[in-house]
């Protein structure tokens, strides 16, 4: 392959020519061309002149040294990118140089400071110690001048001694003249101190006089004021005086009248009149739930609508109108127990009777053979609770069983076997022992009584045979104020206090409705709940019972779980009240079936007032406003007092 050589040929640089410039020399100016380079800018040119008026700051020496290397570099192949690195390298580095010098300059103040402080150092302690030896200098020299001048008073009473001696002749007639001014002297101290104590005699006995003016005067002072003042002072006494007499007198005579229960009782040291009555009404209810458990039928002498009359109040006011009239009736020590129970028996009292009619019952069953059981274990086994093959409650005097498995008569017969109509609620394993029927007892004992029997029964209902059938009731007697002024026994005044102690505007004055207000209120605020007997204890639901309870319990009252007990631990209490007497709180036990329990109670409400009550109603309607109702009420009652 032929290669053609070039000839080389010289590079030239085109330029073009510089503009013209006007130079002012000596008042002429000159038009002449300057010739200007044109520079090539590279992307580096910014660096290449940072890095050149970096080096302006370096020494001269270094500058030129610096220029000179560029040119060198450029003179060299390639020496244009060499000689960019390098300004590169130049410009990053400058900050670290920058730094390095400032740090050097930093050190060398920091060290000609440190030399200019030993210096004053120095200085400080060479004056120190030339001020220590001015002082001892000074302190030398102090004490020459306190020497020297001690031995000048030194000198100075040896001359006056000397001088004394000298004049030794004449000091008698010195003396008798020096005598006669000190004599001159003392006459004149002592009129001065007698002129000093008449003046201070002068000023007690004006002082003494000055207080035995003021103390006339002011006992006149006294005299008119007493004189003025204490005939009013007397009266306003006085009426103040016959206002307290009047006052104790009135609580004196209220303290020992029927009309003390109405108000706070003192402090007797006895029990409050209230509580003994209360603890006399559990003991009478007690026998009362005993009769009914053993199958009485009890009814109440005084009742309205069927429900029974509470004569609570009734003995109270006639106890503290017999015993409180003259002297405090509220006192109960023994003999004041023993007057409220006379009063309490008079007023409350059980008649029992019993009464054989001649009825006409069916068909005879013919002999039959007949036990007795009771709800304990022994004759019940695993079944003694009480609950009756028909789910019923066992009540004595009325609940009868028959074989569970070849039955003399159907579930619901009625039957009549000694003069007693029973019905057949319960069933039993009666065939085995040879036996038709087995009557239910409410105390194991009784069964025992009862035995074994081979007797005739009969069908209750019929006309086919005439059959004595004894019926027996309970009769308790609770007696109304009014009964007890039937009595004609007491006087025309006292029958008027009584009336007044029993009228409606101070019946209820001992009893306060604080708590069953705030009951009422309660109720009011849980309307629209839900009704549920499974989740009867959880927040928004209730049933009838619960709705109670929890409610009574915020208020600081515990009652049992269930309407019927509810209304059992009521009753035991002699809480109930009449209806006249509802305030809110109040509850009023309802009873909408035969279920066995505590006078068959099946539901409760709570009166909130105004006619209206609110209870747990059922599923579909839960908690609800309603009118009160009066029909199928057991009873109403307070569950305080």
């Amino acid at each position: 392959m032929k290669i053609r050589k070039v000839e080389e040929q010289p590079m030239k640089l085109h330029t073009k020519d510089g503009p013209k410039l006007r130079i002012r020399a000596k008042g002429k100016t000159k038009t002449g061309r300057m010739k200007v380079r044109n520079v090539r800018k590279s992307s580096l040119s910014g660096l290449k002149q940072r890095a050149e008026s970096s080096n302006a700051s370096i020494q001269v020496k270094r500058q030129q040294l610096h220029v000179m290397g560029r040119k060198a570099l450029k003179e060299m192949d390639g020496g244009e990118e060499i000689a960019d690195s390098v300004d590169i390298a130049t410009t990053f580095a400058y900050p670290v140089a920058s730094a390095a010098s400032k740090g050097t300059k930093l050190l060398r103040n920091k060290k000609k400071q440190m030399d200019k402080r030993k210096k004053e150092a120095g200085s400080k302690g060479n004056r120190r110690k030339k001020g220590a030896s001015d002082r001892s200098d000074s302190e030398t020299i102090n004490a020459r001048e306190v020497e020297r001048r001690k031995a000048s008073i030194k000198a100075k009473e040896s001359n006056l001694k000397k001088k004394d001696s000298r004049s030794g002749g004449n000091t008698g007639k010195g003396s008798s003249s020096k005598k006669g001014r000190i004599s001159v002297r003392s006459r004149m101290i002592a009129s001065f101190i007698s002129n000093m104590r008449a003046n201070e005699e002068e000023k007690i006995a004006l002082s003494t006089a000055a207080k035995q003016t003021v103390k006339r005067e002011l006992a006149i002072l006294i005299k008119k004021i007493i004189a003025t003042v204490l005939p009013g002072f007397l009266g306003l006494f006085s009426i103040i005086a016959l206002c307290g007499i009047v006052v104790v007198t009135v609580l004196a005579v209220i303290y020992n009248s029927p009309f003390a229960i109405f108000f706070p009782l003192p402090d007797s040291g006895t029990e409050d009149p209230r509580t003994v009555l209360v603890s006399y009404y559990q003991e009478f209810n007690e026998k009362v739930f005993d009769l009914e458990e053993n199958g009485e039928t009890v009814v109440y002498k005084n009742s309205e609508d069927g429900v029974p009359v509470s004569n609570f109040n009734d003995t109270l006011m006639v106890y503290m109108l017999l015993y409180g009239d003259g002297k405090a009736g509220y006192v109960m020590d023994e003999e004041g127990k023993k007057n409220l129970k006379k009063v309490f028996d008079e007023m409350n009292y059980i008649d029992a009777a019993s009464s054989a009619v001649e009825m006409d019952v069916g068909d005879s069953l013919g002999k039959v053979w007949v036990t007795a059981y009771c709800p304990c274990s022994q004759c019940c086994g695993s079944y003694a609770n009480g609950i009756t093959a028909s789910g019923k409650t066992a009540r004595a005097k009325h609940t009868i069983a028959v074989d569970a498995y070849n039955p003399i008569v159907p579930m619901g017969t009625k039957v009549v076997i000694e003069g007693t109509v029973y019905t057949v609620e319960d069933t039993g394993d009666l065939n085995h022992y040879g036996n038709d029927f087995d009557i239910f007892y409410a105390k194991h004992e009784q069964t025992g009584q009862w035995g074994r029997r081979h007797v005739e029964a009969y069908i209750a209902e019929g006309n086919t045979n005439k059959v004595m059938v004894t019926s027996s009731n309970t009769t308790v007697h609770n007696l109304t104020y009014k009964d007890y002024m039937d009595k004609n026994s007491l006087t025309d005044d006292q029958k008027e206090v009584l009336e007044e102690l029993m009228s409606a505007d101070t019946s209820t004055l001992y009893e306060s409705g604080a708590i069953g207000a705030q009951v009422a209120q309660a109720a009011m605020t849980k309307v629209g709940c839900g009704y549920s007997q499974d989740k009867r204890m959880q927040e928004g639901w209730y049933d009838c019972s619960s709705l109670v309870y929890r409610l009574y319990k915020e208020a600081g009252i515990i009652l049992d779980a269930t309407a019927s007990t509810q209304g059992k631990q009521c009753y035991q209490k002699a809480q109930i009240i009449n209806k006249k007497d509802l305030q809110p709180g109040d509850l009023i036990f309802y009873s909408y079936e035969d279920n066995g329990q505590f006078r068959n109670i099946s539901h409760v409400a709570i009166y909130v007032g105004d006619g209206k009550m609110v209870h747990a109603a059922n599923p579909r309607r839960g908690v609800v406003l309603d009118p009160l109702r009066t029909s199928s009420v057991v009873f109403y009652a307070r569950p305080y007092r």
